[in-house]
């Protein structure tokens, strides 16, 4: 019995065994292909931006060399007081670059840049001022073309495009600004003003009326010379206006200043640069246009030849001339811009609808500068 029981114990393990081997094998397959796992494709990232261009990698070179060099010192005429630091603070906050701002009238620094050149002990990076006096430094070999600089490329951008002073690309005009007259509101009275320059070399406006002194401020040369040239005033007239005891303050601040106190009744040839601003403190004065015309030109700049700083000065100009950089600036002065995109910051009393509007051209800012040099009108009043 016993014997026969282990014999079919034997033969069930026979047939059994072959069997569950194999489903030990089949299980064992099934369960490592489950915990294979597959590497999972990942997406092709493309991008739609184009490659940069050449004109754009050259740019960066200029942006980076100017984060190096780290400082721009910029002589200015304009850049005064609150208005200089809220340009400094900004361009600083910006790129990381400080901005030193020497003031001083037009004239002056561009001599002292003319002496700096001479010693090779250049502090300037960039000069601004009218235009005459850029053209004077530019005439003597004492700036260089930022033409450019990125912002210029959109023509589009411009209601009057920058170069309007120079098509080479010395001389970037970053404000629009007039040159006519002013008057003290409290000592002319209105309906009372003059109507032209004519007018003033009446016994009336004996000694009452003031301009900037020709020997060191090119800014009535904007005016008088350039309506000469065209021949909408004669030297009779301008010779007989400063005859008529016309008093000559040394720079166009102080005569500004003094024409809010009353000490001129009437102040003739300087823009809205100067009295714009003071109008937002009560300053009593107010535009008014002449007969002869109005002069249409604008505040300006230059990169200075040899300056230490030459991408730092070419970074600030691309700034300045940006919507960012005109809005901070002309918003801070209270004046009008060259762009489209810009409003006019200027009070109603600095704006005046001309008779006769007379836009500077290259050859004017040219003859302007020569004549300055040559000291014209101060050889005209002194007769």
């Amino acid at each position: 019995m016993c014997a026969r029981t282990t014999a079919l114990t034997l033969l069930i393990l026979l047939i059994f065994l072959p069997l569950l081997a194999c489903t030990a094998s089949s299980t064992h397959s099934t369960s490592t292909e489950a915990t294979v796992t597959k590497p999972v494709e990942q997406p092709t990232i493309t991008s739609n931006l184009p490659p940069p261009s050449a004109s754009e990698i050259a740019w960066q070179k200029v942006v980076d060399s100017a984060r190096q060099e780290g400082k721009v010192t910029i002589y200015s005429y304009s850049m005064v007081g609150d208005v200089g630091l809220a340009v400094s603070q900004a361009f600083h906050q910006k790129y990381g670059i400080t901005v030193d701002i020497i003031t001083g009238r037009g004239a002056e620094m561009a001599q002292r840049i003319k002496m700096e050149q001479l010693r090779r002990e250049l502090v300037a990076d960039l000069m601004d001022a009218n235009p005459t006096q850029l053209m004077y430094l530019k005439e003597s070999g004492g700036t260089v073309s930022s033409g450019d600089i990125p912002v210029l490329q959109d023509k589009g951008a411009w209601q009057v495009y920058p170069l309007v002073a120079d098509n080479q690309g010395h001389i970037l005009v970053h404000t629009l600004l007039n040159y006519s007259a002013n008057i003290n509101t409290k000592l002319v009275p209105a309906g009372e003003e003059p109507k032209s320059i004519k007018e003033l070399t009446q016994p009336r406006w004996k000694g009452k009326i003031a301009a900037t002194d020709p020997a060191f401020s090119s800014g009535i040369y904007i005016l008088l010379a350039t309506l000469l040239r065209h021949n909408f005033v004669d030297q009779e007239t301008v010779l007989s206006m400063g005859k008529n005891d016309l008093q000559l303050s040394v720079n166009a601040q102080t005569a500004t200043t003094e024409l809010a106190r009353g000490t001129y009744y009437l102040l003739v040839g300087l823009s809205e640069l100067t009295f714009a601003p003071m109008l937002k403190e009560g300053a009593p004065i107010k535009a008014i246009a002449l007969q002869e015309g109005t002069v249409a030109t604008g505040n300006a700049m230059a990169a200075i030849n040899g300056g230490p700083h030459p991408n730092a000065a070419k970074l600030f100009l691309n700034w300045l001339l940006s919507q960012e950089g005109q809005t901070l600036f002309l918003r801070a002065q209270a004046l009008s811009s060259p762009r489209k995109d810009i409003p006019d910051f200027r009070p109603l009393p600095a704006q005046i609808k001309p008779y006769r509007l007379v836009a500077l051209t290259d050859e004017d800012e040219q003859e302007n500068a020569r004549l300055f040099r040559e000291q014209f009108l101060v050889k005209l009043w002194k007769k």
